[in-house]
């Protein structure tokens, strides 16, 4: 199936087509296109302003030629094993520290000299640019640049001699020093040494202790053995204490008694004496037999009286035993005193010995840890004095040639310049212009307060959209002013004007809508084309209407249906020419039109008077609908003076072109007037705009489908259809074009 065209002999993604080719990544990209469009000129200008700043840079520097020297020094034999990293290591910091050697200012200074001895070649440049890096394996690369070769090669040739040069003698002077400085440590060193030594000397014989370590471990240990006493004897003092007379005489207390540790191996007397208190009777011995007389006394007095001889004789030995008893737990509850007075008297003398115990080991390891830091510096300032030796040996046997610069190569390059790269200059200035334009332009973008999306504008003016005019390109459209009656019925343009003849027809309110007025924000927003055309709509639909020309300042309706502008408006508001006489006809049936009339000297004074409500009472009367193209809001106040006796207003607004503060301050003025707002008209949408409700796809699906031989076609001219004014499948359109300005006043 062949794809449908629109009205510019293009084909269109319609009816019959796959989702793939509707897809159209334009307008995703609309904006941004539309964006460079509108000010493609600010990217072209900037870009070629770059081109000419870049192309002025590179003709403008100068030839810049290089040479160089290669010096190479003899390979090191490198580490195996885990010395390897740290030898990389010592390798990479050599080499830093001999190219910033050779860029060192000593070594430049007397390259500088040697040059102006020698004179010749000159360098337009203050001074070279040189650098100096690793080449591959052992080798130095330095590298000079200048505005003349001869210069650079003499330049590079000095720099490697001089630098040779340099190197040796900084060798000699660096032994020389280091010699001097050596011997001047080692004497330090060796006098260091005899002072420890003597230090230690009077410490030993100052303490006449052959072996700290033995004597601060002997006093530890008495220290150790003195609190462990201390601690013994508390524990069997508090043992007594707690112990009763009973326990002590019975024997219990000695299997709780902890192990005594005692400075004297011998028992003193009062020792002795307590073990005699403790042991002075058998007390579970005479228990016993208390007991065994308790018995017999029970058994017997089963049988016997108690003042029987027997029981008598029973009862005085049982008083005795336990007189015994009694007096073996006085005498154990005397020893258990004895015994807590002794512990506690040996208990006093403990504190006093520990301390001075403890002072005693303080002193031992003070005197022990000085001698160990003698002994340690000992050690220290003899392995200084070692390494100082080995220094000094290493040292004297270190010859000047031991590190050897070979010339490589000296001087060499060739005569053609390195620099400046002119193409990458010019592509340079050529980016940042073209850069700097698009940010440019984005940022004018995002200053520009006019929008082209529907929904923004609406949402933007608080007002609802009534309608939708796709944009129209002039250039398709060759027959003077924009008019329904000169081009096809079915074209985008007559449906979106016939969609918003519907919603006020077809509103709640719609039957009492018949005086309206048109006005806009600002002249050029297709106020006037929109007016015209609309009021062609009206009268297509069979209604009677009036188109007049309320504009008594710049209006243009006469030359839209090709009238005189005399005769009109402002003579009837004059009162010099009747109504009937003003009111004329039209190729259009059932529309008449009012022309704006000769220019008067006071257009306010007259729409302001009481004639304008005479006359607007007088057009209700004898038209249905009567349509007022109206002077723009913000150029003069001549609308609201219409305005007041009408029924609703269409407020015109160009999408990508009407200033969204302009049109907010107009649409604040006609809500401060109290004029109603019927909706607004947005004028000149690019069909291409996904927010169009008239999108191409759908227009071309219905309109340009291919037909069958039994379904008639569309007519021109006139509006009318029917078989014999078929027009094809692929006429084309010429009005709705995609690009281009829009209807304008």
């Amino acid at each position: 199936m062949k794809y449908p065209y629109s009205s510019h002999n293009t084909p269109l993604p319609g009816y019959g087509t796959s989702m793939v080719d509707r897809i159209n990544l334009y307008l995703h990209f609309r904006r941004y296109f539309k964006i460079l469009a509108e000010r493609w000129l600010l990217v072209v200008v900037c870009t070629v302003t770059g081109l000419g700043i870049g192309t002025w840079q590179a003709m403008s520097k100068p030839d810049i030629f290089q040479a160089r020297s290669v010096l190479a020094v003899p390979p090191k034999v490198k580490m195996s094993g885990g010395m390897q990293g740290a030898q990389i290591d010592e390798d990479a910091r050599v080499t830093e520290t001999q190219i910033a050697m050779m860029k060192g200012g000593a070594v430049i200074t007397r390259v500088m000299q040697r040059l102006q001895e020698g004179g010749g070649a000159t360098n337009r440049m203050a001074r070279p640019e040189y650098d100096a890096l690793a080449g591959r394996g052992a080798t130095y690369v330095m590298t000079v640049r200048g505005t003349n070769f001869d210069y650079c090669q003499k330049f590079a040739l000095a720099w490697a001699q001089e630098f040779i040069d340099y190197k040796k003698q900084m060798l000699v002077n660096l032994k020389s020093s280091a010699e001097a400085t050596l011997h001047r440590e080692i004497l330090q060193s060796e006098r260091e040494l005899e002072n420890v030594r003597d230090e230690i000397d009077q410490f030993t014989r100052k303490w006449n202790i052959a072996n700290f370590t033995d004597a601060g471990a002997r006093s530890r240990e008495r220290l150790e053995r003195a609190k462990s006493e201390y601690l013994t004897l508390q524990t069997e003092r508090k043992l007594y204490e707690a112990a009763t007379a009973e326990e002590v005489a019975a024997g219990n207390i000695e299997s709780k008694r902890p192990a005594r540790v005692r400075v004297s191996k011998d028992r003193t007397q009062e020792e002795q004496d307590e073990e005699g208190y403790l042991q002075s009777a058998s007390y579970p011995a005479l228990k016993f037999e208390l007991r065994k007389l308790q018995a017999l006394y029970l058994e017997k007095g089963n049988n016997l009286r108690t003042n029987h001889p027997y029981m008598v004789d029973l009862a005085r030995n049982v008083a005795l035993k336990q007189q015994e008893i009694d007096e073996a737990l006085r005498m154990a509850d005397e020893g258990r005193r004895a015994t807590i007075r002794r512990l506690r008297m040996r208990e006093d003398a403990y504190p006093k010995l520990i301390l001075e115990l403890e002072e005693e080991v303080f002193e031992k390891n003070s005197l022990e840890n000085d001698y160990e830091r003698l002994l340690k510096k000992e050690a220290r300032v003899k392995e200084q004095l070692e390494s100082q030796n080995r220094n000094l040996a290493a040292t004297t046997r270190l010859a000047v040639e031991d590190e050897q610069f070979n010339v490589a190569e000296s001087g060499g390059g060739d005569p053609i310049p390195v620099a400046p790269a002119r193409p990458q200059i010019v592509l340079s200035g050529v980016g940042v212009g073209f850069i700097l334009g698009v940010v440019a332009l984005l940022l004018l973008h995002k200053l520009d307060d006019r929008l082209d999306n529907p929904e923004r504008i609406e949402e933007a003016l608080g007002e609802p959209i009534l309608g939708q005019l796709p944009e129209v390109d002039k250039k398709h459209y060759k027959e003077g002013y924009l008019l329904l009656h000169r081009m096809k019925s079915h074209t985008m343009f007559a449906e979106s004007l016939r969609g918003i003849r519907s919603a006020l027809l077809l509103s709640p309110e719609g039957t009492s809508k018949r005086l309206l007025a048109v006005t806009s924000a600002v002249p050029g927003d297709g106020k006037t084309t929109f007016t015209a055309n609309f009021a062609i709509t009206l009268a297509n639909s069979g209604h009677k209407t009036l188109l007049v020309d309320a504009d008594l300042r710049r209006g243009n309706i006469h030359g839209y249906f090709e009238q005189p502008l005399e005769r009109g408006l402002s003579e009837v508001l004059e009162g010099t020419l009747g109504l009937s006489d003003a009111i004329r006809e039209t190729p259009i049936k059932n529309l008449s039109l009012m022309v704006a009339g000769a220019r008067p000297g006071n257009p306010s004074e007259l729409l302001i008077g009481a004639a304008t409500k005479d006359l607007i009472m007088e057009l209700r009367r004898q038209f249905d609908y009567v349509v007022f193209d109206c002077p723009p809001l913000t150029a003069i106040d001549d609308t609201f003076s219409i305005a007041a006796f009408l029924d609703g207003l269409f407020f015109v607004v160009r999408a990508g072109k009407t200033s969204m503060r302009f049109a907010k301050m107009g649409i604040n003025t006609v809500q401060q007037r109290g004029a109603p707002i019927l909706g607004l008209i947005v004028n000149g949408v690019p069909i291409d705009n996904p927010y169009y409700y008239y999108t191409t796809y759908y227009y071309a699906s219905y309109y340009h489908r291919p037909l069958t031989p039994d379904e008639g076609s569309y007519g021109s001219g006139d509006g009318t259809s029917g078989p014999g004014g078929a027009v094809a499948a692929e006429t084309v359109d010429p009005v709705a074009g995609k690009n281009g300005p829009g209807p304008r006043s």
